[in-house]
């Protein structure tokens, strides 16, 4: 049922991939998760089944959250219940009701933004290939009055209140562009929701990782935080290792110059230039 108390859901509610039958999986992200860690083999296997599951849900990314149906979805029949846990560890429900994976999710947003953009491309080149035909057909068939040969004209004069039949055309403007940012933003602040946080307080601890160690640095940071228990310390920790890993890479390429220095040798080897560059 829809809690508006819950975070937004993590992709568009017209997300329809059911068309995409291949769906993107980073195995080096999911061979590091809890998840593979953690599992057992049937485990796993519902698991992966209700990821691909949510991939051909509308919308893209989700589940509904009935336990009847996830244990038809998931293939585990009666042992729903015992393969619960695990199988679903990473989803968060949202404020529609469903359940939304935050990593499944990041790819079906950006499988959706490269179908509405080729969508789009496909309708402008339809249109002036097809308009273009039009107007030398409509030029072709014409009498000399301009009108169409061919083309009954309703009754004139029969009669008040006659109405000639009509057709509205409703037209919009397509979806605005879907922000790949935002999206990966909103999937951090539900991630942290699930640890117990409140959204205002997790919007500002992102925007906080997102100012001292940059978007990229953070948003893989909860991306492999999905499905873990304590995902804040799950990320300090992973940011603290990449800037210690930074500075030993610049103490590395300082050392390794000032050596060369003293030797009176011209300069560092390739390796240690490039990470000079880097430093």
């Amino acid at each position: 049922m829809p809690n508006a108390d819950l975070p937004a859901p993590l992709t568009p509610s017209d997300c329809d991939l059911r068309d995409f039958a291949f769906m993107p999986v980073d195995t080096v992200r999911l061979l590091d998760s809890d998840l593979f860690a953690l599992s057992t083999g049937d485990e796993f296997k519902a698991a992966m089944t209700l990821w691909c599951k949510a991939w051909q849900q509308v919308p893209a990314g989700s589940l509904p959250a009935d336990d009847r149906v996830l244990a038809h979805l998931s293939g585990a029949g009666t042992k729903w219940q015992k393969l619960k846990p695990i199988a679903l560890r990473g989803f968060v429900e949202c404020s529609d009701g469903r359940l939304y994976h935050p990593v499944v999710c990041e790819k079906a947003t950006e499988a959706w933004a490269k179908k509405l953009s080729y969508r789009e491309r496909s309708k402008k080149g339809n249109n002036k290939r097809w308009g273009s035909q039009k107007d030398d057909q409509q030029h072709s068939q014409s009498d000399p009055s301009g009108k169409a040969l061919g083309v009954l004209e309703p009754p004139k004069g029969q009669g008040e209140g006659q109405k000639k039949d009509s057709v509205t055309i409703v037209t919009g403007a397509m979806p605005s562009p879907i922000d790949p940012k935002k999206v990966l933003f909103d999937a951090g602040v539900a991630l942290l929701g699930e640890a117990g946080l409140s959204a205002k307080t997790a919007r500002s601890l992102i925007a906080k990782w997102f100012k001292n160690h940059g978007e990229e640095a953070t948003n893989a940071a909860l991306l492999s935080a999905a499905g873990r228990a304590e995902p804040v310390s799950w990320i300090e920790a992973r940011l603290r290792t990449k800037v210690a890993a930074q500075d030993e890479a610049r103490e590395a390429s300082r050392s390794t110059a000032e050596r060369y220095r003293r030797m009176a040798i011209p300069g560092p080897p390739v390796d240690a230039r490039k990470l000079e560059e880097h430093a």
